[in-house]
């Protein structure tokens, strides 16, 4: 799996995680690796379980424990019942609790709630941790041994090797090395006369010009925050020398768990329905952007840019940022960039065919349209609609829209490669149609 970035949860690392097979849509073609693991539940019962595989990852490069994907093969089946409701239920004190209870130091976790095609997912990650080796310090079950540390290999939580073991002993020995020539620069940098050092025990901090004494009542108090990392999870006091010591509070040093965090996946059908229904979605340029990770560039993409505000340069910008190798995203910037429109002229032949098309031409300006359900009257009807000029497509847009809707959730999933292609091609015409001139004075 790819190396993921500082937002776990991304649309993108969602998207590595959540791949589906192009052949079964009901699967993932995902695998468990040294950063991602599956489970087709989540239950207390296992706690131990996942406490491993989280001490495993933290002592790795972190990764992901993703509840509701079938072990063989990996399914889509979701979280459901007392399952879903016990995720949901997780209070973040308490898992912190576990983690704490059983490894020292701190593992840091982060939890999400996932919902993709009308199923929902439970997600936790785990950072890697900056102080390894975690190392567990109480017995649970046959699972968990004190003194043990353990290790993400390519799919699977054990026991660390000795490679491994050694490669951290090593970091250590560098991490402290780069630590001390840091403190003797900064030393340095200051002058030797105005250093002071700081005895977390006694509560001096000793100098040349004398010493400070802070009350040892305190001491049991006062906690370090580490700048940019302020948490309002379990309120815990922190103190800042200010002259006298003062209490402020509201910040806490805790790294643990936050609240369940909820995200919606976005797909082909999202981008698609969500256009067709005029939807204001939270965040049109994640939508934009999705387009890129998908099979297909022609989806509906000039109504987001209205939402977002972005003219054609702007949203070709935002789009050549995407990392993403999938030619979906060349095509759209293609789109973008040559303003290439799907419309397609009205036939001048008199062949039958022709003469279907242009009776559908007329239906859909009356909005009311007879199409049978093969396949052959379906498509006359979306090469009709591509055949309406930009006015026509305005004047008729909630039938069109509502039409296509209809022929999307009915004959899409099941769509030949063919057919499902007039259906989006026919798709991108009305929201060319309707937006695309619109998107050319934004600033």
């Amino acid at each position: 799996m790819a190396n993921f970035n500082l937002i776990p949860f991304s649309q993108t690392n969602l998207n590595e995680i959540f791949k589906i097979s192009s052949k079964y849509p009901d699967k993932i073609i995902s695998r468990e690796s040294s950063d991602l693991e599956f489970k087709e539940s989540f239950g207390w019962l296992s706690l131990p379980r996942y406490l491993k595989t989280a001490a495993a990852f933290a002592n790795a490069k972190g990764g992901y424990i993703v509840f509701g994907i079938g072990h063989k093969p990996h399914k889509l089946l979701g979280l459901s019942g007392s399952h879903l409701k016990q995720f949901e239920d997780i209070k973040p004190e308490e898992l912190s609790d576990h983690f704490n209870t059983h490894f020292s130091p701190e593992i840091e976790w982060f939890i999400n709630e996932y919902e993709l095609n009308g199923k929902t997912y439970g997600l936790i990650y785990i950072n890697e941790c900056i102080d390894k080796p975690v190392v567990c310090k109480k017995d649970a079950e046959s699972v968990l041994k004190e003194g043990e540390i353990y290790y993400r290999y390519r799919g699977r939580s054990e026991k660390i090797k000795y490679s491994e073991l050694r490669s951290i002993l090593d970091q250590i020995k560098d991490k402290e090395k780069k630590l001390w020539m840091q403190h003797l620069l900064k030393m340095a940098k200051i002058g030797i006369r105005d250093v002071g050092i700081f005895d977390l025990k006694s509560g001096k901090i000793m100098g040349t010009g004398g010493s400070l004494i802070v009350d040892e009542s305190l001491l049991s108090q006062l906690k370090f925050i580490k700048e940019g990392k302020f948490s309002d999870v379990d309120g815990s006091v922190a103190l800042k020398l200010i002259g006298n010591v003062n209490i402020i509070s509201g910040l806490s040093s805790s790294n643990g768990g936050k609240r369940i965090i909820k995200t919606k996946g976005i797909r082909i059908a999202d981008i698609v329905l969500s256009f067709l229904k005029l939807e204001k979605v939270m965040d049109p340029i994640e939508y934009i952007r999705q387009i890129c990770f998908e099979s297909t560039g022609f989806l509906p993409v000039y109504y987001y840019m209205k939402l977002a505000k972005l003219n054609d340069n702007k949203a070709i910008e935002e789009i050549k940022a995407v990392i993403s190798r999938a030619p979906a995203k060349l095509k759209l910037i293609e789109r973008l960039e040559k303003r290439i429109k799907q419309s397609l002229k009205i036939p001048v032949s008199d062949t039958t065919q022709a003469k279907k098309k242009i009776l559908l031409i007329d239906q859909l300006k009356k909005r009311s349209v007879d199409i049978g359900s093969s396949v052959i009257d379906i498509e006359y009807c979306l090469q009709a609609i591509r055949m309406l000029k930009r006015d026509e497509v305005k004047s008729c847009s909630d039938f069109i829209r509502n039409l296509l809707r209809e022929l999307f959730n009915k004959y899409y999933s099941s769509a030949i490669s063919n057919f499902a292609g007039s259906i989006r091609r026919s798709i991108c015409w009305v929201d060319e149609a309707l937006y695309m001139e619109k998107n050319e004075n934004y600033n």
